[in-house]
């Protein structure tokens, strides 16, 4: 039997030690059965145009080639505007293939909502596959309701432990800091106003990609934002503080709190989604207000032992999610 993962490699990612691109090369070098089939890149001139011809040769290359259980693993299915990978799903069963298709869906069903508008369309795209597997129970839930009657499994998100660690002092900084990563169904209004009621004896690191630096944080006095950052720049960045900062309007999983989980920092993050899925109250703050914010950093600013003993904790309890135990739970997923 064959597996044949296809997956797309993000230039703003490519190369790093996370996100599906890194995770498919990995399972190759794991499981010999796997065959990785790497989509055109959009990123370039043209791209948008070529990506369509190359769903069509990679539904050929797929018609041709596969054999009686071989499998399909679409590692972003339904990620809206990339790779196409519902509609070779549809022409593979319309050309009256039975393998197994698989789909990995890692946006957030409210994403999902505003990406393409219509529940029909987001059903009629799941229908073509035979199995779905999602990164939080709350995706499952979604897909469920949507009227997707076949087999759904639920994983963690993975993350490389190795690569993504605490310094060797994992002890509180004699101020707290607190850094925000990434940009995705994040609700920066609330955010400002965290910080902005938020005591001066907290520094907030800010670092959003090649995402401009809202308006609304250049006033504040006691954030520092980043622009780009390599992935060993942001490991270090990550490594000086003591908190992981995240509020959401919705998640799954998420690898900006695996990673952080991974390199021990403390989880205040927002009660929403699939969190629970990841995020317990040994290593993290759950909150579902601004006031639950801001009083779960000034408690943490003024309880720097047990900021140590929760940054701990983090880090154990994302080793359960390693990429070594994501091996493991992999044939499970087919």
């Amino acid at each position: 039997m064959a597996v044949y993962i296809l997956y797309y490699d993000f230039a703003s990612t490519s190369g790093n030690h996370a996100g599906m691109s890194y995770l498919a090369r990995k399972l190759k070098t794991q499981f010999p059965e796997v065959r990785l089939i790497k989509h055109f890149p959009q990123e370039v001139k043209g791209g948008r145009f070529w990506v369509h011809i190359h769903s069509v040769l990679l539904f050929c290359y797929l018609f041709i080639s596969l054999k009686p259980g071989d499998k399909v693993f679409f590692m972003e299915y339904l990620t809206y505007g990339v790779a196409f990978q519902d509609r070779i799903a549809r022409w593979l069963k319309s050309a009256g293939k039975s393998n197994k298709l698989i789909g990995l869906v890692h946006l957030a069903g409210s994403h999902l909502l505003d990406l393409y508008g219509d529940e029909k369309i987001i059903s009629q795209k799941l229908s073509f596959l035979d199995k779905i597997v999602v990164f939080g129970s709350s995706l499952a839930t979604f897909i469920r309701e949507r009227g997707f009657n076949k087999e759904i499994t639920i994983c963690h998100h993975y993350v490389d432990s190795t690569f993504y660690h605490p310094q060797e002092d994992n002890g509180a900084s004699k101020q707290l800091q607190v850094i925000i990563v990434g940009s995705l169904k994040r609700n920066f209004e609330q955010l400002n106003e965290i910080i902005t009621k938020t005591a001066d004896n907290v520094v907030f690191h800010l670092c959003l990609g090649n995402k401009p630096l809202p308006e609304i944080f250049k006033k504040q006095n006691n954030v520092k934002a980043y622009g780009f950052l390599s992935e060993e720049e942001l490991l270090k960045r990550m490594q000086t503080c003591d908190v992981h900062l995240a509020v959401l309007e919705d998640t799954v999983g998420s690898n900006a709190i695996t990673s952080a989980m991974a390199v021990g920092l403390v989880q205040v993050v927002s009660d929403v989604g699939s969190i629970r899925d990841y995020c317990n109250e040994s290593n993290s703050i759950l909150c579902a207000s601004v006031t639950d914010f801001t009083e779960a950093l000034s408690f943490l600013s003024q309880n720097l032992a047990l900021v140590t003993s929760m940054k701990n904790s983090a880090r154990h309890q994302a080793e359960k999610m390693s990429l070594e135990n994501f091996y493991k739970s992999f044939p499970g997923l087919l």
